[in-house]
């Protein structure tokens, strides 16, 4: 499958059609086990895996393209059932991955790896993966325009960090436009 360009516009509008579509309203946080579950029974050929911590390496989960399966740490699994953000923000990193069609083996580990900062089509899938995640998670919405970036964290279940950007993403209309100066950013 060709990587296809998609604005900040295009990956927010299919983020929140997948979060309708799953059965989640706009002013309640994704529950992991949920999601999965119906992402499961929506499309048949997707499939999650609990793996034993250390066994992706440094990696916190895994989606195959190719086999269109996701792999996810114990602990990380455990963590997001929990509610916990950052564990939250990596199943739907990788989910990410799998909805926007993403090919290849791609893991969600430490930011700003070696592949990332070589490859554009990696880099452009990475930063569609997290833009994807975060409106997965926080739907752009007007009700969700008027929060500030702590209600956005208590409401959503994310981290404080991850509502910040998200606030500011849903308050500047951020668009394609800044693709280019986030990617050079997450290349420093």
């Amino acid at each position: 499958m060709r990587h296809a360009f998609l604005t900040d516009a295009q990956i927010d509008a299919r983020a929140l059609a997948h979060r309708r579509e799953f059965g989640f309203r706009d002013d309640e946080a994704v529950e992991v086990g949920a999601l999965l579950a119906r992402l499961a029974a929506r499309y048949p050929e997707f499939s999650c895996r609990r793996v034993a911590d250390g066994s992706l390496g440094e990696a916190e989960a895994q989606w195959d393209g190719q086999g269109k399966r996701l792999l996810i740490r114990d602990s990380v699994l455990r963590a997001a059932e929990r509610g916990e953000g950052r564990a939250l923000m990596t199943v739907a990193h990788e989910v990410g991955h799998a909805l926007l069609g993403h090919d290849g083996t791609l893991s969600r580990a430490p930011a700003g790896g070696r592949a990332e900062r070589v490859s554009a089509k990696l880099r452009s899938m990475e930063y569609q993966a997290r833009r994807y995640a975060a409106a997965l998670l926080i739907p752009d919405t007007p009700a969700t325009r008027a929060l500030d970036a702590a209600a956005l964290s208590e409401r959503y279940r994310v981290s404080m960090s991850a509502a910040i950007v998200r606030h500011s993403e849903l308050r500047s209309g951020e668009s394609a436009r800044a693709l280019p100066l986030r990617q050079a950013a997450l290349d420093l």
